[in-house]
């Protein structure tokens, strides 16, 4: 599939939650266009609806208004096109390493097709020798490979990455950081990743879309055009992700002083109301 087709359309996409304090606007007219093959990652405060918005990719959730579509077939549901990878790996602690990469084919395929599958994978991320493991056994980072592994046995054509790495120390980050992108650039599959750190961001990312403070919105797009592999100490990288902290500043000081300000009003309400104080009363 060429890398300029149209994959993914994100269409005037809202969502909205009802919560005890009334109804909460979590994402407010999404519009994104995103290439088959392309890199792309969401930064931006916590609580703007990144997440949100990747479950309703994975067809986890349904939007409020709007609408996804997939080759211009809308996502109303999940499928295995459409892999999530979540920061904890959820692999299976009763399964060893291999049986949790072939995990996504039983039933679809014959046990020798699958066997053989999962270890082309592990091998791929580094882990052939630890195939008989178990899961307590292996290193966070090593886990993280191999819920990797067990997204690409699917072979998605989409792969939903939410924070993935953020646990892990800086040194396993950055190995994983170039399989991933060694990975991605044999796959051809799309990945989409959530990250709140600006260099991971500009080191992985084709491009890197910046989301306001709730309700989300797109306040700005960055193409990232430079070369791979991409050092996360390089000069360059640096200076894509100086001008990408300067747009996350002013979202993520409104995103402090909105949780304040509530934190506030309620201790306030929780305060006056035993006084039989009006709250509506402007106080």
């Amino acid at each position: 599939m060429s890398k300029n087709f149209m994959q993914l359309s994100i269409e005037g996409l809202s969502k909205d939650f009802d919560t005890p304090h009334g109804k909460v606007l979590a994402l407010d007219n999404i519009s994104i266009q995103i290439n088959s093959g392309e890199f792309v990652c969401f930064v931006g405060p916590s609580g703007c609806g990144k997440t949100t918005l990747l479950n309703m990719i994975a067809g986890l959730e349904r939007p409020t208004r709007g609408q996804i579509k997939k080759n211009g077939v809308p996502v109303t549901t999940p499928g295995i096109d459409r892999v999530v990878i979540f920061q904890e790996s959820a692999l299976f602690p009763w399964l060893n390493v291999i049986q949790n990469v072939e995990f996504g084919l039983v039933g679809r395929l014959e046990a020798r097709k699958r066997k053989e599958i999962a270890r082309a994978l592990l091998h791929l991320v580094h882990l052939g020798r630890f195939e008989k493991a178990y899961v307590h056994q292996l290193s966070g980072g090593m886990k993280s490979r191999v819920a990797i592994a067990r997204a690409l046995a699917l072979n998605p054509s989409v792969l939903l990455m939410d924070e993935p790495f953020a646990a892990l120390d800086a040194q396993t980050r950055d190995l994983l950081h170039e399989e991933i992108q060694e990975i991605w650039a044999k796959s051809n599959q799309t990945v989409i990743f959530i990250t709140h750190n600006v260099r991971e961001a500009v080191r992985l990312g084709s491009r890197v879309f910046v989301f306001t403070a709730r309700p989300g919105q797109i306040k700005k797009e960055f193409q990232i055009d430079l070369p791979r592999p991409r050092d996360i100490n390089s000069q360059e990288v640096v200076v894509y992700a100086q001008q990408i902290q300067q747009e996350l500043k002013e979202e993520i000081e409104k995103f402090l002083k909105e949780e304040v300000d509530r934190e506030w009003t309620l201790k306030k309400a929780d305060f006056l109301r035993p006084a039989g104080v009006d709250l509506g009363s402007g106080i």
